[in-house]
């Protein structure tokens, strides 16, 4: 296997990073009053909370909503350290949320809710129940932090309340849009802030390197179109003194922030060394290299400022700004509260990651709905409405938008405004819209290891194993209609040219009469009819014929020239890693070969002549003889490729692109008697695939081997999160603090997964290694094969392998196949 190179994104390229806040005012109401619900115009007869007495160091976080009676509220004592713990497991759990099904879900409701019951000591768990039920139905949630100091409430701040909030109450509505989350920073002396937005800055911040890796152009001028009606400025790759001087001269009501985060840097390796900013934002560093966060890169230098620092820079003006958004991954935690606690009066940020493609369908519905009415509440809850019912969202991480606010959002229709003076008439005579009001967003899928703005290349390259999983070749294919009115049946035509044959896809889809932005991704899939695709030994030169209009007139026509991959090539690039389960054959005629030859050793093994390869049949309920019952099976398969099938080791076979390798079928290792390392740990898989043991494939730098599952129910506790919170190191932290606990200004940014099959990162690295640890999960050195050395020492070694700094992912086999990542088709190439 090929030496590895990260790939980018905003978080990696395509997806974004960031971290810290600062007064706060704790409203108590009192046993025995009443709370007036201003918004609904009821009063609550009141049946307050229960009287919750508060131990020292904690303070009281208010979870509120309309309930049946009116405005109503949860009350949850907190203390830092000991909620701390709690946030580690949920912010894991969001991250890695692409596992979360509907019975882990269920349990992740029930889970929260034991939470709440452990701190809000004063509530049983019917009236948590009740209360979780209410908040479904008012479908808006105003969590309520208070802020003295960013040393207290920090705990509460991380905490990932949108998500949680979203997953308990799931179980309990029909619609998954419906429902949302905003925060209300509590602080001491709220800053009075002129509700006259005259002018806006849009700061497009891609220094050095990262200006290749990522285009934010388009997002800025997304902006900039959006609030024509006010002064709005741009200002591309600043300093932070630039940026400082331009907010001191400007006083822009609105900032918009489009860039990533520090820990980008180390992902693309564009620093030597780490920086000791891992939350915050990157900007051009000062020329003199005065600024402390300046980091000095490969050829460039870098600022990764962080949030404290930012936070002070974009208040810097004479009038505190309306509103900052952060357009990048993890602003939600530190950036956007910190920005808050300095007198910003809303802050938008991201609680994990996010793509482009994401940032671009959020924010150009935002704005275009804060620019009718200037009513930030209003804009914020449209776009996250609009962004989680686009078709095949992934609506857990969409439901992590955070809207941090100075003021309360439930007490007053009105409490969102941030403009005195009357909005613009939103009505546009009937007919109004065209299709000039239509604009198009599209890039193709580039060899890139996330979905992201990069610069567009001449010919951009499409993995067989992409197309044959159902995924498009496209990142981004957005339509956004500026203008409200009815137009036009809006019509796609995308066709892949292979020599005589074609792959078509033809759909058309009907717009909204009001503006509004859609995302067509989802739809767009080529089937993959060309035989010659599929039988091609080289890759393919091709045409991707794209053609959009709507009613007669054509938005777009055009070819882009494409190079399709062969078959049997797999890019080590971190973007198609997620299609390695696609080269496990267990169909293959030689995994037959090698299971039947393997029976008699397992015969042996077990000393039984009736013995059998099943699975985990025999595995009992506590799986206490799963050792007994399934190494045998994989031992016997061990001694059938070490004795009778036999094959030696070589370096991979030359595929002609950057970081490319041809990947043997189980037929072609053994028609040339030589595999590669991952080509020996795709072969084991796809025989254990075969005899129902659950698989997995472990990448480490320029190496590769497999793993098996002892038992189903411990590859179902990875899958539901059920690892054991007693642990001494829980998922998410190595490289954390000897005593499991954060700072105020510690990153405890989690890197999750980006497909739900597929595990990356130190924190996913850290949960792997429990289940290792207690002998759930059993990776083994399968080029030992090769070397004729026994399966015991195999076992060893692969425990060994595993190490923070060469870890990069694993592919777990079983959680592919649930999202039907499918053998590629390569039967007909085996002769």
């Amino acid at each position: 296997m090929s030496a590895k190179k990260v790939a980018p994104s905003r978080a990696k390229a395509g997806i974004r990073k960031a971290r810290k806040p600062a007064k706060a005012r704790a409203r108590k109401p009192t046993t025995g009053t009443k709370v007036t619900a201003k918004a609904t115009g009821t009063v609550r007869d009141a049946s307050p909370p229960p009287a919750v007495e508060k131990q020292s160091g904690e303070y009281e976080v208010r979870i509120r909503y309309s309930g049946n009676k009116g405005l109503d509220e949860l009350v949850i004592p907190i203390d830092d350290q000991k909620f701390y713990p709690s946030v580690q497991r949920w912010r894991y759990v969001i991250a890695n949320r692409r596992r979360i099904v509907r019975s882990t879900r269920d349990d992740l409701s029930r889970d929260l809710q034991k939470l709440i019951k452990d701190h809000a000591r004063s509530y049983d768990e019917g009236d948590i129940l009740s209360r979780i039920k209410e908040m479904a139905v008012a479908k808006l949630v105003e969590v309520r932090i208070p802020y003295s100091e960013d040393k207290v409430g920090w705990s509460a701040r991380l905490f990932p309340w949108e998500s949680a909030l979203w997953l308990a109450t799931a179980p309990y509505r029909s619609e998954p849009s419906e429902f949302a989350v905003v925060r209300h920073l509590a602080v001491q002396s709220p800053y009075n802030h002129q509700l006259t937005p005259t002018t806006a800055l849009a700061v497009d911040s891609g220094p050095g390197k990262l200006r290749a890796l990522y285009e934010f152009a388009r997002e800025i001028e997304m902006v900039r179109g959006a609030l024509k009606d006010i002064q709005t400025e741009p200002l591309r790759d600043p300093d932070r003194q630039e940026l400082r001087a331009k907010i001191e001269s400007l006083s822009p009501a609105i900032v918009h922030l489009a860039g990533v985060d520090p820990m980008s840097l180390v992902e693309q390796k564009l620093i030597d060394q780490p920086t000791s900013e891992e939350d915050g934002f990157v900007l051009r560093a000062s020329p003199q290299g005065s600024s402390q966060g300046n980091v000095q890169g490969n050829s460039q230098a870098y600022d990764a400022v962080g949030s404290v620092d930012l936070a002070d820079i974009v208040t810097a003006g004479a009038q505190k700004p309306l509103l900052v958004a952060i357009s990048s991954c993890y602003s939600a935690q530190r950036l956007a509260p910190l920005a808050t606690a300095q007198g910003v009066r809303h802050a938008i940020g991201f609680v994990d990651t996010i793509t482009d493609a994401d940032a671009m369908l959020f924010f150009s519905v935002f704005y275009r709905t804060l620019a009718q009415d200037w009513n930030v509440k209003d804009a914020f809850l449209r776009a996250r409405q609009q962004w989680m019912s686009q078709a095949g969202s992934d609506n857990e991480q969409r439901s992590g938008v955070a809207l941090w606010s100075q003021v309360s959002l439930l007490d007053s229709p009105q409490a969102g405004t941030i403009a005195a003076r009357p909005a613009a008439s939103k009505k546009i005579a009937k007919g109004g819209a065209t299709y000039r009001d239509l604009r198009l967003d599209i890039t193709l899928v580039q060899d890139k290891s996330m979905p992201g703005r990069m610069r567009k290349t001449s010919s951009a390259s499409l993995n067989y194993s992409l197309l044959h999983n159902d995924r498009s070749p496209f990142s981004i294919f957005t339509v956004h209609k500026t203008k409200a009115g009815p137009v036009g049946l809006l019509q796609v035509e995308v066709v892949l040219e292979v020599g005589a044959e074609s792959c078509r896809c033809r759909f058309s889809e009907e717009l909204p009469e009001e503006d509004a932005t859609l995302d067509l991704l989802d739809k767009i899939r080529l089937p993959l009819v060309a035989g010659m695709l599929r039988q091609t030994s080289e890759s393919l030169r091709s045409n991707l014929y794209i053609k959009v209009q709507c009613g007669d007139q054509i938005l777009r026509e055009s070819s882009e020239r494409v190079t399709v991959l062969p078959a049997d090539e797999w890019r080590d690039d971190g973007e198609d890693h997620r299609w390695l389960p696609s080269f496990v054959l267990p169909r293959d005629p030689t995994v037959l070969k090698v299971v039947a030859c393997a029976q008699r050793y397992l015969q042996t093994l077990l000393d039984d002549c009736s013995a059998g390869f099943d699975g985990y049949q025999q595995v009992i309920a506590d799986d206490s003889n799963a050792p007994n019952v399934v190494d045998p099976q994989v031992q016997a398969i061990w001694a059938a490729l070490q004795h009778d099938l036999p094959v030696n080791y070589i370096n991979p076979p030359p595929s002609y692109t950057s970081q490319s390798q041809r990947l043997r079928t189980p037929t072609e290792i053994f028609k040339g008697s030589a595999a590669t390392c991952i080509d020996l740990a795709l072969l084991f898989a796809s025989c254990l695939e075969f005899v129902g043991i659950y698989s997995s494939v472990f990448l480490i730098t320029g190496h590769a081997f497999p793993a098996y599952w002892r038992s189903n129910k411990a590859w179902w506790r990875m899958k539901s999160f059920r690892f054991d919170q007693s642990e001494q190191q829980m998922p998410g932290q190595i490289g954390r603090s000897q005593d499991g606990f954060a700072s105020p200004g510690q990153s405890t940014n989690t890197k999750g997964q980006t497909e739900s099959w597929m595990f990356t990162g130190t924190d996913n690295l850290a949960e792997l290694l429990s289940y290792v640890q207690k002998g759930e999960l059993v990776p083994f050195e399968s080029t030992f094969v090769t070397a004729r050395k026994g399966f015991f020492q195999a076992l060893e070694r692969g425990a060994s392998n595993l190490h923070p700094q060469s870890f990069d992912a694993m592919i777990d086999i079983q959680s592919a196949r649930g999202e039907s990542v499918t053998p590629l088709p390569l039967l007909d190439r085996l002769g």
